[in-house]
């Protein structure tokens, strides 16, 4: 009995991975709008059964190949700077977010998208909350379940006005408004001034990392 069970736990995240692979692909060929239910079966092979069984609908499988991503960005950040603070890896997790944006034109599009609907940025605010929590839980600007929402909430609409300017008409130094929005996130978990400045500074410093690991992030398939 417990060998199917554990079998069945490991079918699950087997489809899970490959309706997000295979959706991350179709998205990237065919934009937010366009990449159906319908494609996803068609493309995966997984019955649509199944992926209902998982997933409630497709704004559910956008959010959570996002939270994904960016789960994964937050491991590689702890895995190329262990000593650094939980408030530098914030900023290094908001950094590779719009770094993706700006270096991966499609994927642009396919998180302007889905900012753009008002379900799946509901929803997004409240997966960042939980990220929330694993990074600053345990630290001095841990915070309440209500704060952690309205700072989250503020950041990814600012994040969103961020992906906005990249579309436009007048060229903008979308680099300055990077840096606004870092430091916005850690004004907003009572971060120090001075800390602030040094995280920025040390931020921009490691630009070709952060470019790195969005490129990955963004061609690289889930789960490996």
């Amino acid at each position: 009995m417990r060998k199917k069970t554990d079998f069945s736990s490991q079918h699950i995240e087997d489809v899970r991975r490959r309706v997000l692979n295979c959706t991350k692909n179709l998205l990237v060929q065919h934009g937010y709008k366009r990449t159906t239910i319908r494609r996803i079966v068609d493309e995966s092979g997984v019955l649509i059964g199944s992926i209902y069984y998982i997933f409630k609908n497709k704004e559910d499988i956008f959010q959570s190949l996002i939270l994904e991503m960016v789960q994964n960005a937050i491991a590689k950040i702890e895995e190329h700077c262990p000593g650094e603070s939980p408030a530098y890896h914030f900023a290094a997790s908001l950094e590779i977010e719009l770094k993706e944006m700006e270096v991966a034109p499609i994927i642009r599009d396919v998180y302007k998208e889905g900012y753009e609907s008002k379900l799946v940025f509901e929803h997004m605010v409240e997966q960042f909350v939980f990220l929330a929590h694993h990074i600053f839980d345990s630290t001095p600007y841990r915070a309440t379940e209500a704060e952690y929402y309205e700072r989250m909430l503020l950041l990814k609409g600012a994040m969103h006005a961020c992906i906005s300017e990249l579309y436009f008409e007048t060229p903008r130094d979308c680099a300055k408004s990077r840096k606004a929005l870092l430091e916005l996130g850690l004004r907003l978990f009572r971060v120090p001034e001075a800390e602030i400045a040094t995280i920025i500074k040390r931020i921009a410093q490691t630009e070709k990392l952060w470019l790195e690991i969005a490129n990955e992030l963004a061609t690289r398939p889930i789960g490996e």
